[in-house]
């Protein structure tokens, strides 16, 4: 999404693991390697003080990140109970330390070894109903990534599962995303995608959440069909604070897993397959109010959001939801045009070429119609036509040939 924006997640450790960590290729704790570096007798007898100092941290003190740097350094020297510890199919961990299984899941994220990773935000989201969990593991059903096949229907499961065991922010905004793209549900539906991006805002402050409820509102449907992306017939783009995005995968979890694989292996596809070519049309379309349309772009603009301070501007020019204020108008469509909109650099140059909000600069228009053209506005293209006309007319004195 999302962009959706998503709808934009990254993955946070509720007790962050260090940068610092050395970054090994997985294999550093297979047997193979542990094999190979052997130790001595009197040397494992040496680790052992160690190794239960760490786990202690963990299960006992709380110092999760401390723990897991010591058993990580452990297991890179060879020690196989460090090892199993930190495997999730031999570790002896219990559920009562399910923040400490979702480090260690993130912890073998950033070790690019996503196959542990996924299975312990699994065992911390089935066996102890942690929602930070429940959440990543949903990420990487959605996606497939080390996995046979990716289950978008199962990564909704563990989203509600994420959203009523712990009111996940995070939860709320991939549902947003789910119905609005239609991922993993069974329809687009406009008023679920309402409901769950009004939560995602409640408990999250996402500006991308308040942009598409403002947008619903101002609307009817949600900023992802050809209505509102011209060229867009077949449903298959969608809209970010950035640009369009994938209308295939639900990038709010796609994020939280690094983004899909560009280069997938066999049998891990990078795109759900199960997907329809064409994604249906929107249900139970929102009735439009202009007022609250107004305030939910209010709140997104606040943040920063250019697609919402842009079309907060144009209520401003033309009254619809607020009371009419060129001056104002024309400041969100700078704020639009400094975040690199190209909507938001043609409106400001139709603002200087009709003096709305601002005095007449026609050097300025130019100026903003040029960058909007080269990002792709038709319709810049036709605003600059009296100034190539100009600029022709200087050239040939007037004359035309």
């Amino acid at each position: 999404m999302l962009a959706n924006t998503s709808l934009s997640v990254v993955s946070r450790a509720v007790d962050p693991v260090p940068s610092s960590l050395p970054l090994p290729s997985p294999a550093a704790y297979s047997s193979a390697a542990i094999e190979a570096s052997k130790k001595p007798m009197h040397e494992w007898i040496l680790e052992e003080p160690l190794l239960k100092a760490a786990i202690s941290n963990i299960e006992y003190y709380g110092y999760v990140a401390s723990g897991l740097k010591s058993l990580h350094e452990l297991a890179l020297g060879g020690n196989a109970e460090a090892r199993d510890y930190l495997d999730p199919h031999r570790s002896s961990i219990s559920a009562k330390h399910f923040k400490a299984m979702h480090a260690f899941g993130l912890h073998f994220q950033a070790l690019q070894d996503h196959g542990s990773a996924l299975e312990w935000f699994k065992k911390a989201a089935m066996d102890a109903n942690y929602h930070e969990s429940a959440v990543s593991y949903a990420a990487y059903l959605v996606t497939g990534k080390s996995l046979p096949n990716p289950d978008p229907g199962l990564a909704i499961a563990f989203l509600m599962k994420a959203w009523e065991s712990g009111s996940n922010k995070d939860a709320a905004l991939a549902l947003g995303e789910a119905y609005a793209k239609g991922v993993g549900v069974p329809q687009r539906d406009v008023q679920k995608s309402v409901m769950w991006y009004k939560r995602a805002w409640d408990k999250g402050g996402f500006a991308d959440a308040a942009y598409v409820v403002g947008f619903s509102y101002g609307t009817g449907v949600l900023p992802f069909s050809a209505a509102v992306n011209p060229g867009d017939e077949d449903n298959m783009k969608g809209w970010n604070s950035s640009g369009l995005g994938n209308m295939k995968v639900n990038e709010t979890l796609a994020q939280r897993v690094g983004g899909l694989d560009s280069d997938p292996n066999p049998g891990t596809p990078a795109t759900p397959t199960a997907l329809p070519i064409t994604l249906p049309v929107f249900v139970n379309p929102v009735h439009c109010d202009m007022s609250e349309a107004a305030n939910w772009y209010k709140k997104a603009a606040y943040l920063g959001h250019p697609r919402a301070c842009n079309n907060l501007a144009e209520l401003y020019m033309t009254g619809k939801g607020v009371t009419a204020n060129d001056r104002t108008g024309f400041g969100y469509f700078q704020k639009a045009s400094a975040a690199g909109l190209a909507e938001g650099h043609y409106n400001l140059g139709r603002c200087y070429v009709t003096a709305r909000g601002c005095w007449e600069n026609k050097t300025k228009a130019e100026e903003l119609f040029r960058k909007a053209e080269s990002q792709g506005i038709a319709e810049a293209t036709k605003a600059l036509e009296p100034f190539r006309a100009e600029v022709m007319k200087q050239r040939t004195g007037g004359w035309f040939f």
